[in-house]
């Protein structure tokens, strides 16, 4: 019993940063190339990535600071992408030769 919950946190973990990173880099790529299919797409692997952190947080095997990290984090991340752009934007118009 203990081996399979430790195997669904580790696949939920991996699959959680997995869909994180196809969600920020469709995210950037979307907007960068001004392709807002790319966009709608990244937003698919947004979802994913919360259900995934999901996964771990209503998993009985964690205590509740992990689970509140975890939630945390996942929630957090749905932002992420999108505030990393403004100030990617915002710092090439202040250096823009």
């Amino acid at each position: 019993m203990l081996a399979e919950t430790i195997y669904k946190l580790m696949l939920y973990g991996f699959l959680m940063v997995l869909f994180a990173g196809a969600y920020a880099i469709l995210y950037a790529m979307g907007r960068f190339s001004r392709l807002p299919s790319l966009i709608r797409l990244s937003y698919i692997f947004a979802l994913l990535q919360f259900i995934s952190g999901m996964g771990m947080v209503f998993n009985d095997y964690l205590d509740l600071l992990w689970k509140g990290i975890i939630f945390f984090s996942t929630v957090a991340y749905l932002f992420i992408p999108q505030a990393m752009w403004r100030v990617v934007v915002s710092l090439h118009r202040r250096h823009d030769h």
